[in-house]
């Protein structure tokens, strides 16, 4: 029997309310980032992202231990289907696109019947591999990525004309076009998110592998993945820290780095802490 063992996992919010979740089972690890709320919320007064982090985090707890083996079209449906029924309970009004709905990230791998691996992800969360032979990959593309770097060059551009503004009066400044992009969620102009409706469920990429010389992976929220942003780490380096140190220090080590440039002089950035989340393990092929 192929199963997953964990090594490491931390979820780390930077900021008073944590919009990321994570968890795992013996044939499944996932990480989710919901989208730092902009506005009042329909569902949690404090951050509709954390309610639908926390969310489908349950959901998918609850169906990968009751059936692990599910087909990638059930699950996904059986996810997004659960998430819109508490929507309707919490907010009173069934989730349409009229609404400013929460969105979150999701990056999962689990093991399945026959012992190969699934990979499934959704906007700019993300699966790192590190092979035997020393070779390291990453699953998961979005093109919010590319929406992130130009909100940031309009960043550089807004410091640029008031060189006298702290970080705080520029990511003022930023919030309507910050909510701009938050607009293109889910459309084909835009990115593919997770949200309570089903719009999204055919943009989730999957990929399938034999992990028999997978050395190790990590799923990774974008706030993680600044070690390597900010080039603190190259990939194949952070793996290798991660049995020496431990998935906490690094993150302490994060901590620091974004601390120490709390004006985003550095690493421009919008936000100064991001909520960062990891699961580390390994894939033990043919073991119970």
């Amino acid at each position: 029997m192929t199963t997953i063992s964990v090594r490491g996992a931390a979820c780390r919010q930077g900021s008073p309310v944590n919009d990321d979740a994570i968890g795992y089972t013996a044939q499944a690890a996932w990480v989710l980032d919901g989208a730092t709320s902009l506005g009042p919320g329909l569902v949690d007064r404090e951050s509709d992202a954390r309610w639908l982090a926390q969310c489908a985090n349950g959901h998918l707890q609850r169906l990968l231990e009751a059936e692990p083996y599910l087909p990638a079209e059930e699950l996904l449906g059986q996810l997004q289907a659960g998430i819109a029924e508490d929507f309707l309970r919490d907010a009173g009004v069934a989730a349409t696109t009229a609404l400013d709905l929460p969105t979150a990230c999701l990056s999962l791998l689990r093991v399945l019947e026959d012992g190969s691996l699934e990979l499934l992800n959704l906007c700019d969360t993300r699966i790192h591999l590190a092979w035997d032979d020393g070779h390291v990959e990453s699953f998961g593309e979005t093109p919010l990525e590319e929406i992130d770097r130009q909100s940031v060059q309009r960043l550089l551009a807004l410091r640029e004309a008031n060189p006298d503004w702290s970080h705080a009066q520029l990511w003022q400044a930023s919030r309507e076009w910050v909510r701009r992009n938050r607009a293109l969620a889910n459309t084909p102009e835009g990115y593919w998110v997770l949200d309570p409706t089903s719009r999204w469920l055919p943009h989730v990429q999957r990929r399938v592998l034999d992990p028999s010389r997978l050395a190790a992976f990590m799923l990774v929220t974008d706030g993680f993945d600044r070690l390597l942003d900010f080039r603190r780490y190259e990939l194949q380096t952070l793996f290798a820290e991660l049995p020496e140190r431990g998935v906490e220090a690094l993150i302490d080590e994060l901590r620091a780095l974004e601390s120490a440039d709390g004006q985003a002089l550095d690493y421009p950035r919008l936000k100064i802490h991001d909520d960062a989340s990891v699961v580390w393990g390994e894939v033990r092929v043919g073991m119970a």
